[in-house]
């Protein structure tokens, strides 16, 4: 009886362990699940890669920073239609850095600042269908729109989370030495706040970077930025200045196919 007991007391120890370690490293679980599952569609090396850049979700019509509500759905369902594959940052970064193939007709989603809809209307329309996105947050603000509750339950439902600076402020007006603080600082409170140990990934506030930011986030434990440049990403770039597609209201899903499928897309 009494090695029964030891033995059932071990069991209980590694479910408390691997519960713990799944806290330290779960940033990459629900995206490397996401992975998995695209590990059956057919894979290529695509000439560049759009990432696709949003910021509220919302009804004001003449702030082209917002995009409605209606036409954020459109587009995401014309990409679940049209046999688009969302991809992590991470498989991003493998194809800048060493052109490893990706799932056919790739994208990448980012939402940046973290505003109340990215939970309300942008998580529930993503885990709806299936699409996998990266929420670049400002550490410092959180609380005053998204919460870290909401944070904790769209990590855990597959997004990864990652830092937009602790404070949403210009890096190129800061010093080398403020500009490691303001990312340090925002790796610090995604660790103790979701556990995130790992996170590589950054992006600058207004897109603004100086000669000191790349070796700023270098220096802060980052591996890959993006910035406001517009553009494909393409197997060669810098990882610390990669493009995006801006879309907001002016970007109608004729304009939205367009971005997608042509690089040198119009200039709305």
């Amino acid at each position: 009886m009494k090695r029964l007991y030891g033995i059932i007391l071990v069991l209980i120890c590694m479910v408390i362990t691997s519960g713990c370690l799944f806290e330290k490293t779960g940033q990459t679980t629900p995206v490397k699940e996401v992975e998995t599952q695209q590990s059956k569609v057919p894979t290529e090396v695509p000439k560049g890669i759009p990432v696709l850049m949003y910021h509220k979700i919302g009804n004001d019509v003449n702030n082209d920073a917002v995009i409605r509500e209606d036409l954020f759905k459109e587009q995401m369902k014309f990409l679940k239609d049209n046999g688009y594959h969302t991809i992590s940052m991470e498989q991003l970064y493998d194809f800048v850095m060493h052109g490893t193939p990706v799932p056919v007709k790739p994208v990448v989603l980012n939402f940046d600042d973290g505003y109340a809809d990215t939970y309300s209307i942008v998580y529930p329309v993503l885990k709806e269908l299936g699409l996998q996105a990266t929420i670049f947050v400002n550490p410092g603000d959180v609380g005053t729109r998204l919460t870290w509750d909401q944070l904790r339950e769209m990590k855990s439902g597959g997004m990864t989370i990652s830092n937009h600076g602790f404070q949403h402020i210009s890096m190129g007006d800061l010093s080398k030495k403020e500009q490691i603080a303001n990312i340090e600082k925002g790796q610090t409170k995604l660790a103790s706040e979701l556990g995130i140990i790992d996170n590589h990934w950054f992006c600058f506030p207004y897109g603004d970077m100086n000669e000191d930011s790349r070796e700023a986030a270098k220096t802060a434990g980052i591996t890959m930025a993006v910035t406001m440049n517009s553009g494909w990403v393409h197997t060669g770039d810098d990882p610390y200045t990669l493009n995006r597609v801006w879309i907001g209201n002016a970007v109608d899903i004729k304009h939205f196919e367009e971005r997608l499928s042509t690089e040198h897309y119009s200039n709305l």
